[in-house]
């Protein structure tokens, strides 16, 4: 990402590296400020940008792809407690947790464990949109650092917007586009929970996100009416947040478009 933002944020975090007093920490925001772009920046000053050691101390963690208990005690306990080859000069090793709001209680107070207990060769980097979406045991061990939308041009905007407004979409990017408007909204047969979970499996097996489909309704001009679509739109912003499986808020989001009474709620028990 070769843009220049949050200067004063990685001023903070060049203090950390000088001193070597590291702390685990938070970066919370909004969708698009930057906060993988703030924490890649810490990591590449932390162990110099080399690639082969970046893969040998670092784990990165996606929570929002069905992560619980069981994973933190296996999996993220198991990378915590190997051994540093301190010959590198590096004092610890890295995990790093993207979404970690979507984590269960039971698997949040597993994280917590694992947070007092590898401490000492360890360090845990947390992206967030919201942090009182993680206990308060966990918020108490971080350092916690706010990502404001970026100031680009004297605009506060979303990077995502930015870059969508500046760079051309490609062809690739159009047929996968294309591909999901005919998968969703020119073909009407489904009618029925089970046709939906088909359709969820074909989506999510080629890559798209609920927050594809999100934006195609957003952008769209014929596919459903105005009125319908900022509905649509605020209905799921509402829900999206109380979902941990990608699968499920996919097809909760189809049940919407297709299956879902058109008439408003009041009017429902008069059909």
């Amino acid at each position: 990402m070769n843009i220049n933002i949050h200067e004063n944020i990685k001023n903070k975090l060049d203090f950390f590296v000088e001193n070597e007093k590291i702390p685990h920490i938070i970066f919370h925001g909004p969708s698009g400020s930057g906060k993988r772009h703030v924490l890649n920046y810490l990591i590449n000053k932390i162990y110099n940008n080399t690639n082969d050691i970046l893969n040998q101390y670092i784990m990165y963690v996606n929570c929002a792809h069905s992560k619980g208990i069981r994973f933190i005690r296996d999996e993220l306990k198991f990378f915590a407690k190997t051994n540093i080859n301190n010959k590198n000069g590096y004092k610890f090793k890295s995990i790093i947790l993207f979404n970690c709001e979507k984590l269960t209680t039971d698997a949040q107070s597993a994280l917590r464990r694992c947070i007092e207990k590898f401490s000492h060769n360890t360090r845990f980097f947390i992206i967030v949109e919201d942090e009182t979406t993680l206990l308060k045991p966990i918020l108490s061990r971080f350092c916690n650092i706010f990502i404001p939308l970026p100031n680009i041009n004297g605009e506060k905007i979303s990077l995502h917007k930015h870059f969508k407004n500046n760079i051309k979409q490609t062809n690739y990017i159009k047929k996968r586009t294309l591909w999901l408007k005919k998968q969703i909204f020119d073909n009407k047969k489904y009618k029925t929970l089970k046709h939906c979970d088909e359709l969820v499996d074909k989506i999510y097996e080629k890559g798209y996100s609920c927050l594809d489909i999100i934006e195609l309704v957003e952008n769209s001009t014929n596919i459903i009416s105005e009125k319908n679509k900022y509905k649509f739109l605020i209905y799921v912003d509402k829900i999206r947040k109380e979902y941990r499986n990608e699968k499920i808020i996919i097809l909760n989001i189809l049940n919407y478009l297709f299956m879902r009474p058109k008439e408003d709620l009041e009017n429902i028990l008069n059909l």
